[in-house]
């Protein structure tokens, strides 16, 4: 399934179920096509994600776990012989189920039917009635003798009912005041509209479809259309024929007085299949054009795949309303027209439609393949520059495994990051391993295996993929699948002359904390003479690589071409960190027009500071506000870039390929070399990624996008920021775990059960390695631009002049005095009860301030306020207020202050 999601970031259509309005709030007309290479997407994606997630919510509490009398049949056949009325909003008819029975004997048969459908009569197929019970969305059958294993089972249940809107599987609709009526029942939504065993591992090897409806609707369904029967009293009868296998959720009906037109996939000189289209008879000259693509797109992946696996019935498209698409076996349904949503449906034909994963906890064995079928279409049409513009598209370096573990969370089965976007990388990564021979051979070996028109697992399909390609592929997928994150590489190197050629030295450490990644690196090694390519098999926390070249190496660059979803930060052993602040621009200028520029206008990111400029996107078509000096460049920052900076401000946004600029660069190698970070942006959990997060010291909060409101600011020196406007899609954590050398600066105080954080900033007690007093890191969520200017303004002025220290002296020398440090170490004991030692250290002899704060950033103890040596310093505190009185048992904050510089160390008081 494709859900539509205007995902800024990644520029991804993937599925959501949001009312068609909202879309067009957002200014997307649905009906037009979108053609050329990848789609730009709208500024709604979270909030379509949201409001998908509450409607998921509401259905995943109908969910059943498969039963035990499920377990012990196969179902072998089906027939819907069903009436559909538009003007009562009632289904009623007869399914005929037809089953064999594997793990016989049973004498009672469960069948999946929600509860509100009801059941007339079940009758046994040549014999009488059969008694019945109907409770908790389970019908179950009591057969007329015990069946072992290996007999047949046959029986027709009666029924009638309005489908549950909760379920949001079948809909009674309209549109432009005609009636429309039409199914989607991934996951679990079939049995919300007719009676069955709904669960994608148990096929049936057919079906047969016949919907009597009034007679100015045409019904489209699945395979081919047998008859149409009129019955002379104002209704059709249409009898649609699946003879391929197919799984319950994707049996559909789509249906309306369409336009109908055919087009014709000529898979030989002298054979041609049918691709029929049902489109709303006002929408037809707007979708032509993306009809006629399809052809073409399955020559493409019949290239690619193997041969259309339905090429004895159809494909066919039919509009619906919902704003997205549906992979219905032969005959997808389409909300929303635009050529990566058309061809990523057409691919579930292959994947998800002929295999289908065997439980949702392995989807992405179809929403992962049918997002990197994009990236194909896109290198067929478009060549290789558009194949690695999707893939970057589709880039994602967030938390949580590709498999899903929980079945009950249906949100979590369709996560856009996790089963599409994520998942499709390690189809990409599978080609960069075993290369593309291997990699299609594959691909075409899964096609004709023993699972062609069956169900897969994970385990399956690597199994396929060590048979063809020799390789042993246990741990890449493992570690793909079931395991989080992605590695994050640093490396350096150096050459020697050795014999007639050169040795180089190459030391790669992988920087995350959770998984040790086992994976081929390619190594590009540029010489005088040009540039050669070699492999070395990453495998360790940190390990080293003895390589021979034939000429002097002036540059190497570990995977340069992203064969691996990774991180990569390479020396910054010459970082010079030296010429003051780059602000870095994320937000798409067409999109936010006045929003943004007036926001750069106003100085908010850097206030009165001199400053250089980097914009990832190209210059505002009015031309860049007057106080913005010319961009350094355009697109990715280079890290030759970067390292000559004392500190970043990033104005993030995750919308148009600004988050994929903000992964390219090396934020974490810059940080431990000493730069500093100031990141503002929304989104928060996409931009700090888990080696970020964790040099934070933050725990991610409530939902992964939140809206907020007022930043109200805990750290003496900052001001409270109000809203603008919508803060929205921003990320929260959990005041309460922040501790260490990081301390919380702005929480919001009123939306959520407890105070949540905005804003946090670590300063590390260990230099860096160029800059001893940098590597500081300073995160403010939400949409900078829709903070009060004149607020932001001050508190960025605030954190980049007594935080960072701008205007940064390279030398290190204050007052011509010695080189050095203003140091805090964490108090000891910590946590504790009567007293605990604070010391800490002065570069030179200056007016010093160490006071005792809570958590809201007031002062509650002053312990030293002098002027002190240069040297080594400690103080005891008591645990007492400046009034002498004993503090409560919590959390709080030591900050030691000298001219502009400040250091802060969490503490804890026991009772």
């Amino acid at each position: 399934m494709f859900r539509l999601i205007f995902e800024a970031s990644a520029r991804r259509w993937a599925w959501s179920l949001v009312a068609l309005a909202a879309l067009l709030w957002a200014g997307v007309t649905l009906a037009q096509p979108v053609s050329g290479p990848p789609e730009r997407m709208g500024d709604v994606s979270r909030q379509l994600a949201q409001a998908k997630a509450r409607f998921f919510a509401r259905m995943a509490a109908r969910e059943t776990q498969m039963t035990a009398s499920q377990a012990s049949y196969d179902v072998s056949y089906y027939h819907l012989n069903l009436t559909m009325t538009p003007s009562t909003k009632i289904v009623s008819g007869t399914v005929r189920m037809e089953a064999q029975v594997v793990a016989g004997p049973i004498s009672s048969v469960d069948v999946d039917l929600y509860t509100n459908m009801v059941v007339d009569s079940v009758k046994a197929v040549g014999g009488g009635l059969l008694a019945n019970s109907h409770a908790n969305d389970i019908l179950t059958i009591t057969l007329d003798r015990a069946y072992s294993t290996g007999e047949h089972l046959a029986f027709d249940i009666t029924y009638h009912g309005t489908p549950s809107s909760s379920a949001g599987a079948f809909g009674f609709d309209t549109h432009a005041g005609l009636d429309l009526i039409w199914s989607l029942s991934e996951p679990f939504g079939a049995r919300s509209w007719w009676p069955c065993k709904d669960y994608p591992d148990d096929k049936a090897d057919s079906v047969d479809i016949s919907i009597r409806v009034p007679s100015s609707l045409i019904v489209a369904s699945n395979g081919l259309l047998r008859s149409t029967t009129d019955n002379g009293d104002g209704t059709k009868t249409y009898n649609w024929a699946e003879r391929y296998p197919i799984a319950t959720y994707l049996v559909s009906v789509a249906i309306y007085p369409y336009t109908v037109f055919s087009r014709y996939y000529h898979y030989s000189p002298t054979d041609s299949m049918e691709i029929r289209n049902f489109i709303y008879p006002d929408h037809v000259s707007s979708v032509t054009g993306l009809c006629n693509m399809v052809p073409d797109m399955i020559t493409a992946f019949a290239g690619y795949f193997g041969q259309y696996p339905f090429i004895n019935e159809k494909y066919g498209q039919a509009e619906f309303n919902w704003s997205g698409g549906m992979e219905h076996q032969t005959c997808t349904s389409l909300g929303a027209w635009a050529e990566y949503i058309v061809c990523h449906e057409l691919s579930h034909m292959w994947w998800g439609d002929m295999i289908t994963c065997k439980t949702f906890n392995h989807v992405w064995l179809n929403e992962g393949f049918a997002t990197y079928a994009e990236a194909l279409w896109a290198e067929h049409a478009y060549g290789w520059s558009a194949y690695e513009q999707q893939m970057q598209s589709a880039k994602y370096l967030g938390p949580g495994t590709i498999y899903c573990p929980d079945l009950s969370d249906w949100d979590r089965i369709f996560d856009s990051n996790l089963s599409y976007n994520k998942a499709s990388w390690v189809l990409h990564m599978l080609r960069g391993v075993v290369g593309d021979s291997t990699f299609f051979s594959i691909l075409k070996t899964y096609h004709t295996s023993q699972y062609e028109y069956g169900s897969c697992t994970t385990e399956e399909f690597r199994d396929i993929c060590e048979q063809v390609s020799g390789r042993d592929l246990h741990q890449f997928f493992h570690e793909w699948i079931y395991e989080e994150g992605f590695p994050e590489y640093m490396y350096s190197w150096s050459s020697d002359p050795v014999g007639g050629g050169y040795s180089i030295t190459l030391d790669i450490s992988q920087l995350q904390q959770n998984y040790v990644f086992n994976m081929p690196i390619r190594i590009a090694v540029t010489t005088a003479v040009g540039e050669t390519t070699l492999v070395v098999g990453d495998s360790l926390a940190t390990q080293q690589f003895t390589l021979a070249v034939n000429d002097q190496p002036t540059k190497v660059d570990l995977d340069k071409d992203e064969w691996i979803l990774r991180m990569v930060s390479g020396s910054m052993a010459d970082a010079r960190l030296d010429r003051g602040i780059l602000v870095v621009n994320g937000v798409e200028w067409s999109s936010y027009g006045t929003e943004i520029t007036t926001a750069y206008a106003d100085s908010i990111f850097w206030g009165s500071l001199p400053i250089s400029f980097w914009d990832i996107f190209a210059a505002p078509s009015g031309g860049y506000p007057s106080n913005l000096p010319h961009p350094l460049g355009h697109g990715d920052v280079p890290a030759d870039t970067l390292k000559r900076f004392s500190a970043v401000v990033w104005i993030g946004n995750n919308y148009d390929g600004d988050l994929a600029s903000w992964y390219n660069a090396p934020i974490m190698g810059y940080l431990k070399a000493g730069g500093n970070v100031l990141l503002l942006t929304r989104m928060g959990q996409d931009f700090v990624y888990e080696s970020l997060r964790e040099y934070l010291g933050i725990q991610w909060a409530e939902a992964a996008q939140n809206t907020t409101g007022r930043a109200t600011s805990v750290y003496t020196g900052l001001v409270d920021m109000a809203k603008l406007g919508t803060q929205s899609y921003n990320a929260v954590f959990d005041t309460s775990s922040v501790g260490g050398e990081s301390r919380t600066i702005f929480v919001q105080l009123t939306l959520f059960a407890v105070p949540r954080g905005l804003g946090v900033w670590r300063h590390p007690s260990l230099p860096g390695t160029v800059r001893p007093d940098g590597g500081q890191c300073v995160f403010i969520s939400g949409r900078p631009y829709r903070y009060n200017h004149a607020a932001m303004r001050s508190n960025c002025e605030y954190i980049l002049r007594h935080i960072f220290g701008e205007p940064y002296n390279a030398a290190g020398v204050v007052d011509g005095g010695s080189v050095g440090q203003l140091m805090l170490s964490q108090n000891t004991p910590n946590p504790f009860g009567s007293s605990t030692r604070i010391a800490f250290s002065l570069p030179k002899s200056a007016d010093v301030k160490l006071g005792i704060y809570d958590v809201r950033g007031r002062e509650l103890a002053a312990l030293v306020n002098q002027k002190l040596d240069a040297g080594k310093h400690d103080v005891v505190w008591n645990g007492q207020d400046q009034a002498g009185r004993r503090v409560a048992a919590g959390v709080y904050w030591c900050l030691l202050e000298s001219g502009d510089k400040s250091v802060s160390r969490k503490m804890v008081v026991l009772k």
